[in-house]
């Protein structure tokens, strides 16, 4: 069984699931029987309450686990490469670095104005910055020197309201609210924007 596990997991969690669910839906069909007849034990009902309960827990506990393995699965191209999430919201920043790291990606979240030592010890492959105003020409200039290589993408997050400013020395624009696949796709991986 162990070597099923490490050849397909993906498939190990969409089969642990199915068992889940067979056992969650047993459990609602118990459970609603008992509920409809009007000379139901107590303590049976209250049994199957449980049965339910912890059907339906051991069903989401399946649903994340295949839900993670299915996004492990997915990452594969990313691993290993550096974002740098720059903090605006600091909740948006963590949120964004957070959610591309469950995608593979190695992020961490800096302020607009790092100090040498806080800066990437490793070329990053994209800078996000999200934008609520058009920058300062100094918070401009300190986001700019962390394009310290040409390969790195530089991302800007902006309202509706600021997408027709000229957004020089960014690869990509991208208006907010962005879905996380679209700072991937179109922010860090450059697709539609070459």
């Amino acid at each position: 069984m162990a070597n099923d596990i490490g050849n397909d997991p993906v498939g190990y969690a969409k089969a642990q699931f199915d068992v889940a669910f067979t056992r969650l839906e047993a459990a609602q069909m118990r459970l609603q029987a008992l509920a409809a007849r009007s000379n139901t034990d107590e303590q049976a009902l209250r049994s199957a309450r449980t049965a339910y309960n912890d059907a339906r827990l051991l069903w989401l506990s399946s649903e994340a686990a295949l839900r993670s393995a299915a996004i492990a699965d997915s990452c594969h191209p990313y691993t290993n490469r550096l974002v740098v999430v720059l903090e605006g919201n600091a909740h948006v920043a963590e949120s964004i670095a957070l959610l591309l790291r469950l995608r593979g990606f190695k992020a961490t979240v800096m302020s607009r104005y790092p100090s040498d030592e806080e800066r990437a010890a490793e070329p990053a492959s994209a800078v996000v910055a999200d934008f609520e105003r058009k920058p300062a020409p100094a918070e401009a200039q300190a986001i700019k020197r962390l394009k310290a290589y040409p390969f790195t993408r530089m991302i800007a997050m902006v309202p509706p309201s600021l997408l027709g400013h000229d957004w020089e020395g960014f690869d990509a624009v991208l208006e907010k609210p962005a879905s996380i696949d679209t700072i991937i796709q179109h922010g860090i991986l450059g697709y539609g924007y070459e």
